[in-house]
């Protein structure tokens, strides 16, 4: 029976270990191909999109029946969609490629779309002289009989950026600090066979529980984009990350404890940084996902080291375990502390230009309301290590009943930790952008409504401007994405732009290119900086 059971063990800890190679190398490989790929859409001009029905920038009489891309080279797409102002799908995610010409899909709506303003988004690969594929996205806007009205100025509120997402992603993180905090604490802090044991009974659940969570989570997700499959939702980060997460926390579940749990714990806790901001260029790229790493695991540490220190309390002799166990816990906690300030910190400025727009936001009241709850756990901290240091048993009582609530005030940072995953940071800043410029003799006056992160129109005017047939509109900021788009012609010199044009909290150009009837080319930057941005014939 030994011998068995440590056959399945071993047996178990393969599975983890392949599992865990996927996940933490192949992932990140993929998210690293991310902050290439718009270099591959501007300066790799046989990848651009060459014609587009209906046109970008069209204003339609009517729903279109299908929508056509044609590429100037053949791409593998993996994935497009067309969606509106308030970012829902309206395809299914299929689409044909033309038999007679590979270098063209054919995408259909799921429904006859109604007045407003579209979206077509692709994402895809190509290949390239050296073997490696690129990995190359586009958008493109079209409008239906009419404009859609702007969101509403500010962005969405508080509960309206709240998602079903939020409480069992909150569950989710609360399993995964406890468990891998917990097993540090156990493996390094207390190492003692008892504890061990002890520790060995609460993980049975909190496993459970985690695995639970993470699948809610997939399913929470699938019921947010039904237009598309399980496999497809589970061929993109926000699907198999909690897929391989489920299936680890499952076979883990098995064993419970052995020298290989922490490094799998951390590796789960670690493919969390591929879901949200941080794995985006638009919101830092590799450096913001390396912070975000540190600040979970440092926010692991902590959690579940206090977790584990108040739940491995001996019933006898509780005063000796909190002035050893407990001195030697709160100087990692001070030093997990330390990380997690200065990352948020870090990440923080990353992601939000201004003071005003991280006040105005969901996301920046949310991380205020973080930063004094991690500031009242620091005070408590620092008063328990002054009294653990007295080595009387009533400081230790002491210890135990104001580690209990920061265990709660803990708790509370955790659920709103998880809520700022779902919020939108607000607003992107242009620094003293003039409204309007002058640029041989023509005058363009632009404005953005509303002035957020998402959707929002660009509207933009031009005075003494002799005929034009095009206008082009680049948002550049310190992202590498910068797609451009031919805007909507409304008459009488005014055009449009309309679509999520802000793609990050960051300082942001804004470019109009105009085109006129006898092929030349006036560029208006904001601020001024005068370069060309369209390479579309």
């Amino acid at each position: 029976m030994v011998v068995a059971r440590r056959s399945m063990q071993y047996a178990v800890l393969i599975c983890l270990f392949l599992l865990s190679i996927a996940g933490v190398f192949i992932g990140p490989a993929s998210v690293a191909a991310n902050s290439q790929q718009e270099k591959t859409v501007l300066n790799k001009k046989e990848y651009k999109l060459v014609e587009s029905s209906p046109k970008d920038g069209a204003l339609l009489n009517a729903s279109p029946k299908e929508v056509r891309l044609t590429f100037k080279e053949p791409l593998n797409i993996e994935y497009t969609t067309i969606f509106d102002n308030r970012n829902r799908e309206y395809s299914t995610g299929r689409f044909t490629v033309n038999p007679n010409d590979p270098r063209q899909i054919i995408l259909k709506p799921a429904k006859e779309l109604a007045p407003g303003t579209y979206g077509v988004e692709w994402y895809g690969k190509a290949s390239v002289p050296n073997g490696k594929a690129k990995e190359v996205k586009g958008q493109i806007y079209f409008a239906v009989q009419s404009f859609s009205p702007p969101p509403k100025s500010g962005g969405a509120g508080f509960l309206e950026q709240l998602s079903g997402e939020t409480l069992p992603g909150w569950i989710a993180f609360f399993g995964m600090f406890v468990s891998f905090g917990g097993t540090l604490f156990v493996q390094y802090i207390a190492r003692d066979r008892d504890v061990h044991r002890r520790w060995q009974y609460w993980q049975i659940p909190i496993y459970f529980l985690t695995a639970t969570a993470v699948m809610i989570l997939f399913f929470v997700r699938k019921s947010s984009l039904p237009e598309i499959s399980i496999n497809e939702l589970a061929a993109l980060h926000i699907g198999w990350v909690p897929l391989v997460q489920f299936l680890v926390f499952t076979l883990i579940f098995g064993i419970t404890y052995t020298r290989w749990t922490l490094p799998f714990l951390g590796a789960m806790l670690a493919l969390n940084t591929l879901v949200g901001h941080s794995n985006s260029s638009e919101y830092g790229g590799w450096l913001a996902m390396v912070m975000n790493t540190l600040h979970l695991f440092a926010l692991a540490v902590w959690f579940g080291g206090l977790f584990a220190l108040l739940v491995l309390a001996p019933k006898e002799g509780k005063w000796v375990w909190f002035k050893e166990k407990g001195a030697v816990f709160s100087r990692w906690a001070l030093i997990s502390m330390a990380v997690i300030v200065l990352t948020g910190i870090a990440m923080t400025v990353e992601y939000i230009p201004s003071w005003n727009d991280f006040i105005d936001s969901a996301w920046g009241i949310s991380v205020l309301i973080k930063s004094g709850l991690v500031i009242a756990i620091i005070l408590l901290g620092y008063m328990q290590m002054r009294y653990v240091k007295k080595g009387v048993e009533k400081g230790a009582i002491w210890f135990a009943r104001r580690s209990k609530w920061e265990l709660w005030l803990g708790t509370i940072t955790l659920l709103v930790a998880a809520a700022l995953i779902n919020f939108i940071p607000l607003a992107s800043g242009i620094t003293n952008s003039p409204a309007q410029l002058t640029k041989e003799g023509v005058t363009a006056h632009v404005a953005v409504s509303p002035f957020v992160s998402g959707f929002n129109d660009v509207n933009i005017r031009f005075e003494n401007a002799p005929p034009l047939t095009d206008v082009y509109v680049q948002f550049a900021g310190t992202s590498e994405y910068k797609p451009v788009n031919r805007a909507f012609d409304l008459g009488e010199g005014r055009y449009l732009v309309s679509g999520d044009q802000l793609r990050a909290p960051s300082t942001t150009y804004i470019h109009v290119e105009a085109i006129t009837q006898d092929g030349r080319t006036i560029v208006f930057a904001f601020p001024p900086r005068g370069e060309a941005i369209s390479d579309i014939q």
